[in-house]
């Protein structure tokens, strides 16, 4: 005698589903405080930053740097620490809460770093300059376009169990994690560029090394944990599989 498949069992499966993300359901990892790291160099940067713009008067470029510094080194590093375990900002939170907060800031880091590129832009055609003719020209457009292309994955990730038919939640998470984490090295390599342009080699070597420091270590304090999980997490994936 045949019997019917019990609607208990595929909600239970469409629940695991869709708790199958980068950070568990009841996560029991210890607060890092690397991530309370990184976000205070990024506010160390910013705050040299918005000096040395400054520091020969007011013009239309001194908003480029500083709109691309809280883009990318403070609200950009955020969001990513708030889907990041141990993140001490948002442990307490349920996984829902810790993605609205990352889909937030991530469009709010969208939305600055867009205003900064619109500067530059307008800056160089106020004065008939040439545009990305730089590395740090051509790899701060490279990030913008990437940054564009991760938000609009990060729509896929949302509708991930939507999506479950072409590919499982998880993969769908991990590709968004990966190239977000490519898009944010992207952006602080072009933030590392600038500092040695001809913007920043007028401010003395002084302020070109003590910022690329600082950079670096940004860059590093955020995207080592999450590189490390989504690395377990697909590892772990894989050996299932197999």
């Amino acid at each position: 005698m045949e019997t019917a498949e019990s609607p208990t069992l595929e909600m239970s499966s469409d629940k695991n589903l869709e708790t199958s993300r980068l950070v568990s359901q009841n996560s029991n990892s210890k607060p890092s405080y690397i991530n309370l790291v990184s976000n205070f160099f990024a506010l160390v940067f910013l705050v040299i930053i918005c000096y040395y713009s400054f520091d020969n008067g007011i013009s239309l470029f001194s908003f480029h740097p500083i709109f691309m510094s809280v883009g990318w080194m403070l609200i950009m590093t955020s969001a990513i620490n708030a889907v990041t375990p141990g993140d001490l900002a948002t442990e307490w939170m349920p996984i829902r809460l810790r993605s609205a907060r990352h889909w937030v800031l991530q469009v709010i880091a969208g939305i600055i770093i867009t205003v900064g590129f619109l500067v530059i832009i307008s800056n160089k055609i106020i004065n008939n300059s040439a545009h990305f003719t730089t590395y740090h020209g051509k790899f701060g457009l490279a990030s913008y376009i990437f940054m564009l292309v991760t938000m609009l994955g990060g729509i896929g990730a949302l509708y991930s169990l939507k999506l479950k038919q072409y590919l499982p939640p998880i993969y769908t998470k991990l590709l968004h994690a990966s190239v977000g984490l490519l898009t944010f090295c992207l952006g602080i390599t072009s933030i590392s560029l600038g500092l040695f342009s001809s913007w920043g080699s007028k401010k003395g070597e002084v302020f070109q090394y003590i910022g690329l420091s600082i950079v670096l270590l940004v860059m590093l304090f955020t995207v080592l944990r999450p590189t490390l999980k989504v690395y377990f997490r697909l590892r772990e994936r894989l050996d299932n599989v197999n």
